[in-house]
């Protein structure tokens, strides 16, 4: 006789699990192959970003100013990217971000955007490549010859750049962005986090049905335009340039965007200031690079080397006061400089001069830039020349926003008029406890509504008359404008190549043979200047460094793999082990 009785296993039971279990492994797949096939596809269908911004500097987020530019697109916008083929793993990465990037623009141009990675030099031999190079240096991109290997970097020609196509125009953009004393690693990071900057700022540029127009003032010694030919060429891509002479004009005509006063040597009268101030008043941007002190090289060619420097007499003190600046009357000294080459006797041979390189403290270069406004962010160092200090100064009853733009290193010192500047000091060690004046600010932007010089200063028959002047009248305050003075004159002027009276590129220095971001500085600015869409917002992007330490990957290497490998292997089983585990227990208390 049985006590117990045999209880039969439930066969509907155990299908029913199986079934599930097999339903939900076929769920899964689903959901997988939803996610990676079919989204993708509606995103690109409905111009959506792929891609949500979870970091904190807002790396993958477009500014409002670009979504709204794109969002106006009204023609097919064509991007063909020159980075495809075998590349490095650093430009691996440039790429993946280019590419990322773009898709975030088709996103919001409504599918107006469209773009292709090509390899320039695919299936060509030496002589076609010679002659791809050659065009596409002639379209104004520059190659680079840098390229990753396990051992380190070495040379390939490679274009990182793109060319921007729109309604039969093209317009190139550098893609990499080098700095001179930087790495590798930090060069692209600063490429990447200009990429949507770059990349908006030559789409709307190549939109543009008209041109702005830039005025360079003359009348008072201004910098010929010789000593401009490159800044020129450079502008002229973007802008309409013309020399405007202020002393022969009634007043400065709206037309210009922006005005550039380029090392005037000169006095301003009161009439030629109220021309200026009046452009301010109605809006008129400015671009200031005043020289106080006269000083050139040519100055230390005589028997002792030095010279006593004397001040210009521009007269335009009052005026930039007004608006909340001051040039000052003096030269900054930099440990922080270029080199120049004095002689230091005859060659063994005794037929040529020796020449030895020598610290310049009247060169300094400048490498602090103050990340707002966005003039300055991520360029390369910029080389002045018998530079001044400016001040910053309150403006009573005035809101003006005041950015310091560059600056001298800490180890900086100031020569005023009362001082000689003497060659032979180089020859010396410098006494760096005389180096103790700190960062000294050398550019500074200014925006706000700025007060004019000669509100109560005018008889009412003079406004009337001033009134009566076509698309002019007499302002007390500003509407909304802003404006950038430099100290340094030379910043804008390039040197003349001595066998072809060629202009140098802006920024080249023969001693160095180095090239100086002055040009970028004061494209930057111009481009500030006359933004009223504010895309120039987008070069204040910051890309935080999250690099590996590569000495320790190496050393480390094989630990890491194992690791990768071998964890998640553990990881499961391990769970594996829990699960069982507490399956048991739970059963086996049932």
């Amino acid at each position: 006789m049985h006590i117990f009785k045999e209880i039969e296993p439930n066969t509907n039971m155990k299908n029913n699990r199986k079934y599930q279990s097999i339903l939900q492994i076929f769920l899964l797949i689903a959901i997988i192959l939803l996610a990676n096939v079919a989204i993708p596809p509606l995103f690109n269908a409905l111009h959506l970003p792929k891609r949500f911004d979870l970091t904190k500097e807002g790396r993958f987020s477009l500014t409002p100013a670009t979504k709204k530019m794109l969002s106006e697109i009204d023609d097919v916008v064509y991007v063909q990217v020159f980075l495809e083929g075998e590349l490095p793993s650093g430009f691996k990465r440039l790429q993946n971000e280019i590419r990322w990037k773009l898709d975030d623009f088709r996103a919001y141009t409504g599918g107006y955007l469209e773009y292709e990675f090509v390899d320039p030099f695919e299936n060509l031999n030496g002589e076609q490549r010679q002659r791809a190079m050659k065009q596409l240096v002639e379209k104004g991109l520059q190659p680079k010859n840098l390229i990753e290997t396990a051992e380190g970097y070495s040379e390939k020609v490679i274009f990182p750049a793109a060319l921007v196509f729109y309604k039969g125009r093209e317009l190139p953009v550098m893609l990499l962005q080098e700095q001179l004393n930087k790495g590798p690693q930090e060069t692209l990071n600063n490429s990447i986090a200009l990429l949507e900057y770059q990349i908006a700022n030559a789409i709307q540029k190549i939109q543009r049905k008209e041109k702005p127009t830039l005025g360079f003032l003359t009348g008072h010694g201004e910098l010929d335009s010789k000593f401009l030919e490159s800044m020129a060429v450079e502008l002229a891509q973007y802008y309409f340039l013309e020399r405007y002479n202020v002393t022969e004009n009634l007043y400065i005509s709206p037309k210009f965007s922006a005005i550039v006063i380029a090392k005037p040597t000169e006095t301003f009268d009161d009439k030629d200031k109220f021309k200026i101030d009046q452009y301010v008043m109605n809006g008129g941007r400015v671009l200031w690079l005043i020289d106080n002190m006269a000083a050139n090289m040519d100055s230390l060619k005589n028997e002792d080397g030095s010279f006593l420097p004397l001040a210009y007499d521009l007269q335009l003190d009052d005026l930039l006061f007004k608006y909340g600046a001051r040039v000052n009357f003096n030269f900054v000294k930099d440990l922080q400089c270029a080199d120049i080459q004095l002689a230091t006797g005859r060659d063994p041979s005794g037929n040529a001069t020796q020449l030895r390189p020598f610290k310049w403290p009247y060169f300094p270069i400048f490498t602090y830039h103050h990340p707002t406004p966005p003039v300055t962010k991520n360029i390369d160092a910029v080389l002045g020349r018998f530079a001044g200090s400016i001040d910053t100064i309150r403006t009573k009853g005035a809101n003006i926003k005041k950015d310091i733009l560059l600056t001298t290193s800490p180890a900086s010192q100031i020569v005023t008029t009362m001082n000689r500047v003497d060659v032979n000091e180089v020859r010396q060690k410098p006494d760096f406890n005389q180096y103790n004046k700190g960062q000294q600010a050398v550019a500074v932007a200014l925006e706000g509504e700025f007060p004019s010089l000669f509100k109560n200063r005018l008889a009412k028959s003079t406004i009337d008359m001033i009134d009566t002047l076509q698309d002019v009248s007499f302002r007390e305050k500003s509407l909304p404008t802003k404006m950038i003075v430099m100290s340094d004159g030379d910043i804008i002027r390039n040197g003349i190549d001595a066998r072809t009276g060629r202009p140098n590129p802006l920024g080249y220095y023969k001693y160095s043979q180095q090239t100086f971001a002055n040009k970028e500085l004061l494209v930057n600015a111009v481009e500030w200047l006359t933004d009223d869409n504010g895309i120039i917002a987008a070069r204040s992007k910051d890309v935080k460094m999250r690099l590996l330490d590569n000495k320790k990957v190496q050393n480390e290497k094989t630990f890491w793999q194992l690791l990768n490998m071998l964890l998640p292997i553990v990881l499961v089983i391990f769970a594996g082990f829990v699960y069982t585990f507490f399956r048991k227990r739970k059963y086996m208390k049932g």
